[in-house]
């Protein structure tokens, strides 16, 4: 086994899900290695995740998601080992605004990262201008900085040197490098981007059965039925968990959010 593959074994297979942070100066390829990362090597050589989602536009190898509506559905939906990269964290959470409505929905998120077997990768150019809950030593296994195109070093709890790697190959996963990455509080309808939910909604605006099944590939009704009572299930999920944390909200109203401290 070489060492890059014991590194990835080691924190993304033996270890409970967290956050990596992917930090390096303009034009270094930090989202190519971000990609490169969890899609050619966490899932398709390694196979120890199933799904890649991320809020950057690629050639469809990733699932789409730019808002928490769609990040909570494809959290919780089942119990496979997940990697969600968000780019351009420094514009979407600033630190500066470390209490936004967008920073206090993370504060929820990042805790819960392990019931959901989902490693999250934060990519920013400045680590000291990107939301500080990211870089939590509770919740950060590994510290990626990018050095250049091709070289990347690791910066992780299990060794006590800095792990450098060179000669990186480029991902096989087709993006624009010049598009936005944007990140919103909430989906807009056409934004859903779970197929099960898609085919309940529009099952439930009167779409015919038949015309359903033809778009998404469903041969039959038996499969129709399934996948709305998928839908239901995770909606239902979702509105459980919510209901949850509004009710623990309530208890601590007058208390100032906080990120836990280690100890």
């Amino acid at each position: 086994m070489t060492f890059w593959d014991e590194c990835l074994l080691k924190h993304y297979r033996e270890s409970p899900s967290s956050v990596s942070v992917i930090q390096g100066k303009w034009k270094t390829g930090k989202t190519d290695f971000a990609l490169f990362l969890c899609v050619d090597e966490l899932r398709d050589r390694l196979g120890v995740i199933k799904e890649v989602a991320t809020n950057i536009k690629t050639n469809g190898e990733t699932v789409y998601i730019n808002n928490f509506d769609d990040l909570e559905v494809w959290l919780f939906k089942n119990k496979d080992r997940k990697a969600f990269i968000f780019d351009e964290a420094i514009k979407s959470s600033p630190s500066r605004a470390a209490m936004s409505k967008i920073n206090v929905r993370w504060l929820q998120y990042i805790p819960e990262l392990s019931k959901a077997r989902c490693h999250m990768f934060v990519i920013t150019q400045e680590a000291q201008f990107t939301e500080k809950l990211f870089l939590h030593p509770t919740f950060v296994r590994a510290h990626w900085i990018k050095r250049d195109l091709k070289t990347v070093d690791l910066i992780s709890p299990f060794y006590k040197h800095i792990c450098r790697f060179n000669e990186l190959p480029k991902t096989k996963v087709e993006f624009d490098p010049y598009s936005i990455a944007v990140w919103q509080l909430e989906a807009a309808d056409q934004a859903v981007v779970d197929n099960d939910i898609k085919i309940a909604l529009e099952y439930a605006r009167g779409e015919r059965s038949h015309n359903i099944m033809r778009k998404y590939g469903l041969r039959y009704r038996s499969d129709l039925m399934i996948a709305i009572r998928r839908a239901i299930e995770k909606m239902y999920s979702v509105y459980e968990r919510r209901a949850r944390l509004e009710a623990s909200d309530l208890t601590t109203e007058n208390k100032e959010l906080q990120i836990p401290t280690s100890t």
